[in-house]
């Protein structure tokens, strides 16, 4: 099709001799070549570009490395806390942000759900006057070589082209339970929790929920909660041997 226009535009002002045509032939069929590349381009740019707009978000969610298990509390009133490291991209450009709406965690296999109640920064440390410390507003609780400092509920944002990395805290207690009531009554404080979790392997399910790139469910295999020492010491360290993501968009 291009030589065909080539020939034709030639035809306009045919040259003298036959090396001049074939020399005004090749001109004009690379200027028609450069044209139609330039032409597909801007049209393959502008497809992505809408693309784009209708898509939003591109939140790329990595798959979970860790679940740090803790004490909140003293005797019967305490309450197990979990808390899980979401690493997440936006891939997006910067004009298409998006906002973490909600996310649950399931700590046994089929079992009830329980919400997310906020940040907490996790500090490895024995420092004996780690608490006092501890920022403005936030919560503190002091454990042997762990400080965490929770920060309670609050809107997390992920901007285009950025990465947060927030610690998610679930407090697994009855009031916070989503499920049968005979199953949530099985976490009426922080032992009855750990007793239920250390009675098979750990498996443990998340589900996040962004505003404008939807459902994200994750998931971690590690050792067995050691009921023993969590008892003991406060808190413990799950490393996910095996791990997954699931639900983006294929967009």
């Amino acid at each position: 099709m291009i030589e065909d226009v080539a020939n034709l535009m030639m035809d306009d002002d045919p040259p003298m001799s036959p090396a001049q045509r074939e020399q005004v032939r090749e001109a004009w069929h690379r200027r028609i070549t450069i044209g139609a590349a330039g032409f597909f381009l801007a049209v393959m740019l502008a497809a992505i570009n809408a693309i784009s707009g209708l898509r939003g978000s591109v939140i790329v969610v990595q798959p979970p490395e860790q679940m740090i298990l803790y004490r909140d509390g003293d005797g019967d009133q305490a309450v197990l806390t979990m808390a899980l490291r979401l690493a997440m991209i936006n891939a997006a450009g910067s004009e298409h942000g998006d906002v973490l709406m909600g996310s649950a965690i399931t700590p046994i296999k089929d079992g009830p759900t329980f919400k997310f109640a906020g940040t907490v920064k996790p500090v490895f440390t024995n420092a004996p006057d780690a608490a006092e410390k501890c920022d403005i507003g936030a919560r503190c609780i002091t454990l042997p070589g762990m400080l965490a400092i929770e920060q309670g509920d609050e809107i997390i944002d992920i901007p285009g082209g950025t990465v947060r990395s927030p610690y998610l805290a679930y407090p697994v207690i009855d009031r916070n339970c989503q499920g049968a009531a005979a199953a949530c009554a099985g976490f009426a404080n922080f032992d009855q929790a750990v007793a239920a979790m250390a009675k098979g392997p750990s498996r443990f399910s998340v589900s996040v929920v962004y505003y404008s790139d939807g459902k994200r469910q994750l998931t971690c295999e590690g050792r067995a909660v050691d009921l023993a020492y969590l008892r003991k010491n406060g808190w413990m360290t799950v490393s996910c041997k095996q791990s997954s993501v699931s639900g983006a968009p294929f967009l």
